[in-house]
């Protein structure tokens, strides 16, 4: 496939429409649509499939589609770091968070970075494992500040350690679940997961540690509001790092359970692909992010 076709496939992906492409690209419609068949000729398989509304990717289209945005994102940064070698500090910095690094980690982090670096953009957003890991081997994001990648998911990226924290149990404040303490009471309980469904529930190695197997979570949201709203205002529980718990606490009607949970860690990293090198901002924002990650990190 030809160089010039990476960003007309990044582009009607993007788009969802070849009109709209061709208005981006300031190109004729027609061409577009003779461009894409070309492409799909030569690769020999349909990238999009057609649709009253526009155009959606078929499955072999969107690997297509994740590489050529990779090399378009690649040519963006080649074009900061040579800019920002030569002292011109622009461009844009992309991080996928967790609620854990948003609440204790982020806010000094971006007011440190951006008194070095206004000229630089940063566009921090919510997310949880695994999808935060297909962020960065996609290209959209730069790195991911929250639970360290562990199986699978781990290869091709570089996770840097930066604080263990232990877990609490919450549920809210009037709830009759806040005084349960046993394992096998705890296990009738109704639970909830903060994250998609391609997550493991943590709260399951409480269990699985009791030799126990853990229920399944009756709701689930990427949302940490959601999840608190939930919890002030019905009987399910959901499983917090502790180091939050005293900022939720602050502004939300929640309590802490009575149960040991001395067994029950999270590990927070700092990571990224290690196939990208790191603009010098970018590499500047993750000694920021070091120092500020092991602040937080609890005394022993």
């Amino acid at each position: 496939m030809k160089a010039q076709y990476v960003e007309l496939v990044d582009a009607v992906a993007t788009l969802g429409s070849l009109a709209a492409a061709a208005k981006a690209l300031d190109r004729s419609q027609p061409a577009i649509t003779k461009a894409l068949k070309k492409i799909e000729g030569e690769l020999g398989i349909v990238l999009f499939h057609r649709v009253p509304s526009g155009v959606v990717p078929t499955l072999e289209g969107q690997k297509v589609i994740d590489r050529c945005r990779r090399i378009q994102t690649d040519l963006q940064k080649l074009t900061e770091d040579i800019a920002q070698s030569r002292g011109d500090y622009v461009g844009s910095i992309s991080v996928v968070v967790s609620p854990l690094a948003a609440l204790k980690i982020v806010p000094a982090v971006t007011r440190r970075f951006q008194s070095r670096f206004p000229g630089i953009e940063l566009n921090i957003t919510g997310g949880h494992a695994p999808k935060a890991f297909h962020s960065l081997r996609s290209g959209e994001a730069d790195f991911v500040i929250g639970p360290a990648p562990d199986g699978l998911p781990k290869a091709g990226l570089h996770a840097e350690h930066l604080l263990t924290t232990s877990v609490t149990f919450l549920a809210g404040e009037h709830s009759p679940m806040k005084e349960l303490c046993e394992p096998l009471d705890l296990l009738q309980a109704r639970w909830a997961v903060i994250g998609p469904r391609s997550r493991r529930p943590l709260y399951q190695d409480y269990f699985k540690s009791r030799g126990l197997i853990g229920p399944e979570p009756v709701i689930r949201s990427d949302s940490i509001l959601s999840i608190l709203s939930v919890l002030e205002r019905s009987d399910v529980i959901c499983s917090f790092p502790s180091l939050i718990v005293d900022d939720v606490r602050q502004r939300w009607a929640v309590a802490a359970l009575p149960v040991d949970l001395s067994d029950l860690t999270v590990d927070i990293a700092l990571t990224w692909t290690k196939e990208r090198l790191l603009t010098p901002a970018a590499l500047a924002f993750a000694d920021i992010i070091r120092e500020e990650g092991r602040s937080h990190a609890p005394k022993t």
